[in-house]
């Protein structure tokens, strides 16, 4: 019998960030995923970190993506000297456009109360788009009302990050139990003493649930009610053949994300409360629309894949960190909706360092269950 002295239960980028900086303290870890690593949200995430383009004003929650954001370049490079694997971070910034002249005015504010926090952000006229980005030369930029430059929003493949994380956990001697379902958790008294799973009990000292939207479930026989549900959303892996994307290109409706090799994602759809990870016509459809209206240069990328994942989400679209309220020895990391990957590496450290110190952090203070007890 495997005992351990952190259970983790879910092998995504939340699960396997807590693995990793646990396992550098020293800790005893065991990841078990019910399929394989990355094969939830994070395996079909486009990896921007991206915290300023959608902040609609400042908050505890714009802080900590500000945060996040900046811990993934040293982490990236920390990870290439010491497992080899590139998760290209990249900053290449994103070009939020304006079709409209309701979304140039929100924009505009935008850019206002970032640049008084000393964050760095530019206005581009219609005319100039093509400056910053040559595909919107001409007609194409001239259509639009203008856009919002954000030179420090960056970049980061997903599931290489997953990886990457992993294999520098069990360089230490995690255990990553793939294919193992977790069922849910035994317990004595107000801790939990194992995680049931078809071939037996795992026990541990302290258990973490980053089951993303299956996390409910998980906990509903201890008497904890999570608000987390499905967000579905769909996603194409194009390719670009000659000329490509300077950098991320982002509209109401979609957004073009250019990698290194040449490959570039377009996403994404949100459908609440759809559990069916298939992707459809109708989702591809509306993207393959948004994005010809967008860029018709579009038109002449060739289509590679097509892909959905089912985001974690709370009913305010927070993530859900901290110990759970009935339990001393369980914490929770999940909902992390469409900042998984922003927010994998800083949600990782910081619930570690709660783990071992018993202290929780400031920054994850705002996020615990009990914002949403009655």
């Amino acid at each position: 019998m495997i005992h351990a002295d952190v259970a983790i239960v879910g092998g995504g980028v939340i699960g396997c960030s807590i693995a990793y900086y646990l396992a550098l303290a020293g800790q005893k870890v065991v990841v078990l995923e019910r399929e394989h690593l990355a094969a939830g949200a994070s395996g079909v995430a486009a990896g921007m970190l991206a915290a300023q383009v959608e902040a609609p004003f400042t908050n505890p929650f714009f802080d900590l993506t500000v945060q996040g954001r900046a811990e993934h370049a040293p982490l990236a490079e920390q990870l290439r000297a010491d497992v080899g694997l590139d998760v290209e971070c990249r900053t290449t910034g994103i070009l939020r456009v304006a079709s409209t002249e309701s979304e140039r005015v929100d924009l505009q504010r935008t850019l206002k109360w970032q640049s008084a926090r000393g964050l760095r952000g530019e206005w581009i006229e219609p005319q100039h788009l093509g400056e910053c980005e040559p595909l919107l030369a001409g007609v194409a930029g001239r259509l639009l009302a203008g856009g919002a430059w954000f030179p420090d929003e960056a970049q980061v493949r997903g599931p290489r990050l997953v990886q990457a994380l992993a294999a520098a956990s069990v360089k230490r001697g995690a255990r990553m139990l793939e294919g193992t379902w977790a069922l849910g958790f035994s317990t004595a008294g107000e801790r939990v003493t194992g995680v049931r799973t078809p071939a037996g009990t795992l026990e541990a000292d302290t258990y973490v649930l980053a089951a993303g939207v299956w996390s409910p479930d998980l906990v509903r026989d201890l008497g904890l009610e999570l608000p987390v549900g499905p967000v579905k959303g769909q996603i194409a892996t194009l390719r670009a053949l000659n000329q490509t994307l300077r950098q991320v290109v982002w509209s109401g409706d979609c957004y073009l994300v250019p990698r290194v090799d040449g490959q570039v994602v377009l996403g994404a759809t949100q459908e609440d409360g759809n559990y069916d990870a298939r992707p459809t016509l109708a989702g591809i459809g509306a993207l393959s629309e948004a994005a010809l209206e967008l860029l018709p240069w579009a038109g002449q990328l060739v289509l590679e894949g097509v892909w959905a994942g089912l985001r974690p989400a709370a009913p305010d679209r927070y993530p859900i960190v901290g110990r759970a309220p009935n339990c001393r020895n369980l914490f929770l990391a999940t909902a992390h909706f469409r900042n998984g990957v922003l927010l994998g590496p800083l949600t990782g450290r910081l619930l570690a360092n709660h783990i071992l110190s018993g202290t929780e952090s400031a920054e994850l203070r705002p996020f615990g269950l009990a914002r949403f007890a009655p």
